[in-house]
């Protein structure tokens, strides 16, 4: 197994963290353009780890923002055994911090990805359970529906969605959602419950045009059953 990227000294932290967890990603993405999958990535990892930073200026907190900084590192490039041993050092050395329940999340993905459902479904839930930031929230939700789908408990696949109601998503994740449930309700053969989701949506202000899109497509569905 892959040992994790040399940890930063605390003189560097005092220097500035977050500005060089910045860079850092910033050198990632420059070098291995053709490695990460998907740009917006970067720019969310760079929030996450901004917003724990702001938060939290306790030596515990700046030395997992270190370590949390060096594993996204090697999940954006792909190097995901490298990943995974940094989260889960992160579980065993940083608890009780923010890190950590994002760590969660990580590991969880990593977990689906290797067809361990299990150990994804307990990570995932995990992280919807301690974290009080919107932050992979709808991420985390996508891919237990998913999960459910796969095992065809769409009842599971509902409680899951209304998990978000304790977070304040924004307007976007919140469509996103929508159409989780509708595609649900629609895998239960609840037709009329599917409709009165498609009307909420189609009443809401701003669609973008994939949501849009996919309630084309469920219209078209349902006006064929």
């Amino acid at each position: 197994m892959l040992k994790p990227s040399r940890k930063i000294l605390r003189k560097e932290i005092k220097k500035d963290p977050f500005l060089e967890t910045v860079e850092k990603f910033e050198n990632g993405f420059k070098d291995n353009r053709k490695t990460i999958v998907n740009v917006s990535f970067f720019f969310v990892a760079i929030a996450v780890i901004g917003s724990i930073y702001v938060n939290n200026q306790n030596e515990i907190e700046l030395d997992s923002i270190s370590a949390f900084g060096a594993a996204l590192v090697a999940y954006s490039n792909s190097d995901y055994e490298n990943a995974k041993f940094q989260f889960e050092s992160i579980l065993s050395n940083y608890k009780g911090t923010e890190s950590e329940i994002f760590s969660n999340y990580y590991l969880g993905r990593i977990a689906y990805d290797s067809g361990k459902y299990n150990e994804a479904k307990f990570l995932l839930n995990d992280f919807l359970d301690n974290t009080e930031k919107t932050t992979f929230v709808c991420g985390a939700i996508k891919q237990l529906v998913e999960i459910s789908f796969n095992e065809n408990d769409f009842s599971n696949s509902l409680d899951i969605i209304a998990k978000a109601k304790r977070f304040d998503i924004n307007s976007v994740s919140k469509l996103e959602l929508k159409i989780l449930k509708i595609n649900t309700l629609i895998k239960m053969d609840d037709l009329q419950g599917a409709k009165i989701e498609i009307e909420k949506v189609l009443n809401s202000k701003n669609i973008p045009s994939n949501i849009e899109q996919k309630i084309n497509e469920f219209e078209g569905l349902l006006s064929a059953l």
